[in-house]
């Protein structure tokens, strides 16, 4: 197949993200280098918009999807997924009529997701505290 053959994007993408398959694996079996290979994949559609630009967030690579990190191709942000749709899900709730009842105060944005990091932070070095016995 030629380099610029949609028909090898198409089945380079679809071993890539549909399979288990390794990236060696993939590029002998298209007759491709890691390099070509690489060139030709596309990033995965995390279905998820940016917080900050509103554009399309994508996983660059099968490594970064494993970990949940996106990246926006639009604005350059690179953040845990799930952090993400949590700060969205705060966001829509802290903008509906009825979200904050009276004498409650929302929660900005920014403090939310420092809070959140933080929490996470504090988590991972309980862990390796507790970890060390």
């Amino acid at each position: 197949m030629d380099r610029n053959d949609p028909r090898l994007t198409e089945r380079a993408n679809a071993l890539y993200w549909e399979s288990d398959a390794g990236v060696n694996e993939i590029a002998e079996e298209l007759d491709l280098s890691k390099g070509a290979l690489y060139a030709v994949i596309d990033p995965l559609d995390a279905h998820t918009p940016c917080p900050q630009c509103g554009g399309a967030l994508r996983f660059p690579n099968r490594t970064a999807r494993n970990r949940g990190v996106v990246t926006c191709p639009d604005c350059g942000l690179e953040e845990e997924l799930e952090l993400v749709r949590a700060v969205a899900r705060e966001a829509e709730d802290a903008e509906a009529p009825d979200a904050a009842p009276a004498g409650r105060a929302t929660v900005p944005l920014r403090t939310l997701v420092a809070s959140t990091l933080l929490g996470v932070v504090a988590g991972i070095a309980i862990g390796q505290l507790t970890g060390r016995r």
